[in-house]
């Protein structure tokens, strides 16, 4: 009888085990989300990212259709900025933002520089990027938005076709899909 009850035991606790394994193994430690947006003919587009979950996003932009010699500049805000579309910005009187925000890089209204590049000749796309994360681990479960706009420094009337990927990455336990919107 000892026999059988430590027999159940030993099945009951591997069973326990691969349940265990089996639901770390359906948690991801990354999810993605990707959207086709547009830039307006003023040079300004909107996006926000939704999360579920405390995580780092990793953005990548893509910009298509665009002219050799214009400007373009990502900026970030945690919360939608109170200023939208397009506006005159000269870069060279900011920073890029590095890993934090600040003053350095700070647009009042607008958000943050966080990324700018000019498009170099003979190509017709660049690439933005930008990591922001909610990294609260304590609260692991708490949403966060995050708002992520592309300008045009030229106003050239022309639209621009985006690609926006987001790469969301766990902080703690595992990443959930990023929901992405076009606002503008």
């Amino acid at each position: 009888m000892m026999h059988f009850m430590k027999s159940r035991f030993v099945l009951r606790a591997l069973a326990a085990s691969l349940v265990t394994l089996a639901a770390a193994g359906c948690t991801s430690d990354e999810e993605s989300a990707t959207t086709e947006g547009t830039m307006r003919s003023d040079g300004y587009a909107l996006f926000a990212v939704e999360n579920e979950r405390q995580q780092r996003n990793d953005v990548t932009v893509t910009v298509r259709e665009a002219d050799p010699g214009a400007t373009y500049v990502l900026l970030y805000s945690e919360r939608p900025p109170r200023n939208v579309g397009w506006f005159l910005f000269d870069p060279s009187t900011k920073s890029r933002c590095g890993g934090s925000t600040g003053p350095h890089c700070e647009v009042p209204g607008f958000g943050h520089m966080v990324d700018v590049v000019t498009v170099p000749e003979g190509a017709s796309e660049v690439v933005l990027r930008d990591e922001r994360c909610g990294c609260n681990a304590d609260s692991d479960e708490s949403s966060w938005t995050g708002h992520w706009a592309i300008l045009r420094v030229e106003r050239t009337d022309r639209t621009n076709a985006l690609t926006f990927d987001v790469r969301a990455l766990k902080v703690r336990g595992y990443a959930s899909e990023p929901k992405v919107d076009q606002l503008q």
